[in-house]
């Protein structure tokens, strides 16, 4: 049969056609699972809307969801939360009661007596004295955090007072008072106050999951695979219809 036969040209060019697009499909879905892979710390703390204490629905929050509260600090309960190195020192994080109090009510001062939530306030190298909140009414936004509360895990009074974890079941039995269930890692504070602890990184929150993601890494090299498939198909396909040379008729 000619080689420039119509019938069969038809079928090689949608083949072609085929294969191109499902080179682009793959070499697509490798460079998104691959971008996936690399998950920043905006990925693991999202910019979200800002959700009033009030209005959070313990059903469903979740951990990284930005909350704004208004209400004064109790820094005569407050305690060190050690250790907690970072880059190669040593050091603390802040972790300071808050009484919420509503904020129409504010300016009488009138706190929910309710039940307190805990703010990790920041870091501060060990054996530096973290400087007091700010006084009287605040407003702050928190990052929410999921802690698990553990009976074994106490509050030790000292100058300061330490305990080994953040857990909100240890610092209401020291306080005296209720504390609410998950704590919350201070992003901003009006008014900020001076010399305040550094903001805790991204990285410092448990179950922020920041760096290269395996799983969306192993798809991305799955995908240049099953590039490669076509490549090797498509080329198999061209040697053995395309590019095969044209039997010489015999003359006798």
């Amino acid at each position: 049969m000619p080689a420039g036969d119509p019938d069969r040209a038809q079928p090689r060019l949608g083949l072609h056609v085929v294969s191109v697009l499902a080179l682009v499909v793959c070499v697509l879905a490798a460079w998104w699972q691959w971008q996936r892979a690399h998950r920043t710390e905006a990925d693991a703390v999202p910019l979200g809307p800002v959700v009033a204490l009030a209005d959070l629905d313990p059903a469903t929050s979740f951990s990284g969801m930005r909350v704004g509260i208004t209400g004064r600090f109790d820094p005569a309960h407050e305690v060190l939360v050690d250790p907690r190195p970072r880059d190669a020192q040593d050091g603390s994080w802040v972790l300071t009661p808050l009484l919420p109090e509503d904020p129409s009510s504010a300016a009488s001062g009138a706190t929910d007596a309710a039940t307190a939530v805990a703010v990790v306030r920041g870091w501060v190298p060990r054996g530096q004295r973290p400087a007091p909140p700010p006084g009287g009414t605040v407003e702050v936004v928190g990052v929410l955090v999921a802690d698990s509360r553990r009976p074994d895990v106490q509050v030790v009074p000292g100058d300061p007072a330490t305990v080994a974890m953040v857990d909100t079941g240890a610092l209401a039995q020291y306080a005296g008072y209720p504390v609410r269930s998950g704590w919350f890692a201070l992003s901003q504070m009006s008014p900020a106050g001076t010399g305040q602890p550094l903001p805790l990184q991204v990285t410092e929150l448990p179950g922020a999951d920041v760096g290269l993601n395996w799983r969306n890494a192993a798809y991305a090299v799955q995908w240049i695979v099953f590039a490669a498939f076509v490549v090797v198909f498509w080329n198999r396909f061209r040697r053995d219809h395309v590019d095969r040379p044209v039997e010489q008729e015999s003359t006798s």
